[in-house]
């Protein structure tokens, strides 16, 4: 029984370790594509370990083409979405889970919610280009802000839904027979108790903005409100495929994300596992 069970488990970590395999291998090599010298990326016989390893991708990526300037704007646009869709997320989440609401009133919200996804972004790039025209918020990081913010508060109201309805009103209501205020309760007791679920959501949504490409695309046109995303694109052009710089640009794109996610992938499991499925 006992070796029977060895080998279960053996096929098991075989099993496990080429998945993780084929998921890590493209990985490692946009890496070793990155590190490689041009000659060697042409050469006849590829090779999996760089044989001359060499920065100057990420340079001719960051400083020769100026990334590094679409770079900040990726931060800035992504950060500032992040917040104001947890913002937003909060003021619309707070009465329905805090307050006394009936349910069609809770369900309406969220379904309200919901129909913000209904439509693809394809489909309402063009009106929204023209109302950005409009309001002379072309090429500009604000039009990229609310129209992400737009698109990702949908799952900011539902994962924050989930956190904060986990955490007891008890709590609240032996705050107030202290003599706290709703504002007091909500900062001490609220706020910190709910912090995981706002790191979970909050780096979801920074990295579904940092890969959005088709609205950076269509509303912007320079580098002063262009992101990273525009930037790697353009290293594909009409005559040639800049490799070498392409895999240091995505490199740089996958690092920030990944490193959030990382960092904190106690409370993002966290968040997908209940914060936005579990209905209470």
């Amino acid at each position: 029984m006992r070796r029977h069970l060895t080998g279960r488990y053996l096929l098991a970590w075989i099993v496990l370790a080429v998945v993780l395999l084929v998921y890590l291998f493209p990985i490692y090599w946009l890496i070793a594509t990155a590190l490689k010298s041009r000659a060697e990326i042409f050469a006849s016989d590829p090779t999996l370990i760089p044989q001359a390893p060499s920065l100057a991708p990420f340079q001719s990526v960051l400083f020769d083409r100026n990334m590094i300037v679409l770079l900040r704007n990726s931060i800035l646009v992504c950060g500032a979405t992040t917040l104001l869709a947890l913002a937003i997320g909060f003021i619309v989440c707070y009465p329905i889970t805090r307050l006394q609401m009936s349910r069609r009133v809770r369900t309406n919200v969220l379904n309200w919610a919901l129909s913000l996804r209904f439509l693809p972004p394809i489909a309402v790039v063009v009106p929204y280009f023209g109302i950005v025209r409009g309001l002379g918020l072309y090429d500009q990081p604000l039009a990229l802000i609310l129209a992400y913010t737009l698109f990702n508060l949908p799952f900011s109201i539902w994962m924050l839904k989930g956190f904060l309805a986990e955490i007891p009103r008890e709590l609240e209501e032996a705050a107030f027979v202290d003599g706290a205020n709703r504002w007091t309760a909500f900062r001490t007791i609220l706020l910190p108790l709910a912090t995981p679920g706002i790191l979970a959501a909050g780096i979801i949504i920074f990295a579904f903005a940092w890969s959005e490409f088709l609205f950076a695309l269509i509303l912007t046109a320079t580098p002063r409100g262009q992101t990273f995303p525009v930037g790697v694109q353009g290293l594909v052009t009409q005559f040639e495929i800049i490799w070498n710089d392409m895999a240091a640009a995505g490199v740089i794109a996958i690092l920030i994300p990944l490193a959030m996610v990382i960092l904190a992938r106690r409370y993002v499991i966290q968040g997908l596992t209940f914060g936005v499925i579990r209905e209470k």
